[in-house]
Formats: structure tokens, C-alpha cells, sequence
């Protein structure tokens, strides 16, 4: 059996997230939110993220969850974990943290 070289189309992940934060502290300062948590992803623990919100330069609100990552010799960032989140993840990461705080 030979190895298929053609680039397989990307299939949308329906498939849904155990999410649950476990610990959350918050920094914010001023009008931005940045609040660190850790949290387990279907069974897995994936500690040091972040939930940020604010504002971006248009004025439109934004919140993000952003992953533990380290920077390499050549000065890029680069996260040990990463799961791809919807906006019903970030929604719901959200609502948990602010039950913890």
C-alpha cells in the first residue's frame, strides 16, 4: 500500500470540549482584563493560560484565551498545548472564571 501525497482537505472538528478552570487569578489594570487560569480540556490539565479582554483599536470589544507558550532562539513564541477554541469555549471559560473570582 502506497503512501497518499495529496493534501487532504482541513475537516471542521464538530466535536464538543469538556471544558473545566480549575484556578483562576486575576491582573487586570485599567480597562483591560487579563486573568490567568488553569484548565482541564477533556481529561487533560493544561496549566498558565490566559483570558484576556479590551479593546481594540477601532473600539470593538475582543476576549481571547491564550495558551502557555516559550520563546525560541530565534525570538518567535511558540505553545506546548493548544486546542482549537469556539466562541462558546471562550463564552463558557468565561463564565467559569468569574464563578472562581
Amino acid at each position: 500500500m502506497a503512501i497518499s501525497k495529496k493534501v487532504k482537505a482541513e475537516t471542521e472538528n464538530t466535536a464538543t470540549l469538556s471544558i473545566e478552570v480549575k484556578r483562576a487569578k486575576d491582573f487586570s489594570k485599567d480597562d483591560n482584563t487579563a486573568i490567568a487560569f488553569d484548565m482541564v480540556v477533556n481529561g487533560v490539565t493544561i496549566y498558565n493560560c490566559w483570558y484576556r479582554e479590551g479593546k481594540k483599536k477601532d473600539k470593538s470589544d475582543y476576549s481571547m484565551v491564550s495558551f502557555p507558550a516559550r520563546k525560541a532562539d530565534n525570538g518567535e513564541y511558540y505553545n506546548h498545548a493548544w486546542v482549537k477554541l469556539s466562541e462558546a469555549d471562550v463564552d463558557n471559560i468565561s463564565k467559569q472564571i468569574e464563578a472562581l473570582l
